[in-house]
């Protein structure tokens, strides 16, 4: 329940601060479909992350005890928030169906955007779970680390909002803004783009493989952990 409460709490307060008071909706005509589509997607990847902070220092006993492949323990914590998002995924498109969009074929877009998502994710855990296993304040520094992201990320405000020229080009390399951008153009706009699919899938690519031999190049040193 709190995997559907949390981002739509996150996206009543950003409607409220960024579309009522502030105004910065811009030009965009559906905002609260825009906004919910934007923070459950970043919602995801927030979560993900997280639960890969805790794979290795949580289950110290365990990996002292039983030799298993330690790669299993991010992968397992991301496959179940995955699980968890998939209800929430169902809620994002009731919930921008009720704002009057109407269903099309590309709306089943979401399903590969959410596979190559979550193989960013289960990357980006990769990374984090050995980062957190050598440097445990990293676990405190992170959620900070991913509220300025999310900021960052076009969560609430569109494209025409970033200034033209390096911070635009800077903007639309964030991995985050290429699955929120599939996403709103999905369910939005009835379209996709080719060149936001060729950053999302490089990024998770490059999120895998980065992050898997990251993790495996000091495997033999988790269970000594304190």
């Amino acid at each position: 329940l709190w995997h559907l409460l949390n981002p739509l709490f996150l996206a009543g307060v950003f409607y409220l601060v960024f579309g009522v008071i502030l105004q910065a909706r811009g030009g965009v005509e559906n905002y609260p479909a825009f906004l919910i589509i934007g923070v459950f997607t970043f919602v995801y990847i927030n979560k993900a992350i997280m639960s890969g902070t805790r794979t290795i220092i949580a289950n110290i006993r365990l990996i002292q005890s039983l030799s298993f492949p330690r790669a299993s323990l991010p992968l397992s914590a991301v496959i179940g928030e995955a699980l968890a998002q998939l209800p929430a995924l169902a809620a994002m498109l009731l919930i921008v169906a009720i704002t009057g969009e109407r269903p099309t074929i590309w709306w089943l877009m979401v399903v590969p955007i959410f596979a190559t998502q979550t193989v960013f994710n289960l990357g980006a855990a990769f990374l984090v779970a050995r980062l957190t296993f050598h440097f445990r304040d990293v676990q405190q520094l992170l959620p900070y680390l991913l509220r300025i992201w999310l900021y960052l990320s076009g969560v609430f405000f569109a494209l025409d909002f970033v200034p033209v020229g390096w911070p635009r080009t800077l903007f639309q390399l964030n991995p985050a803004w290429s699955f929120i951008r599939l996403n709103r153009l999905a369910l939005l706009e009835g379209a996709t783009d080719g060149r936001m699919w060729l950053l999302a899938l490089g990024w998770s690519a490059l999120a895998i493989v980065s992050g898997f031999f990251y993790f495996r190049a000091h495997e033999s040193e988790y269970g000594s952990a304190n």
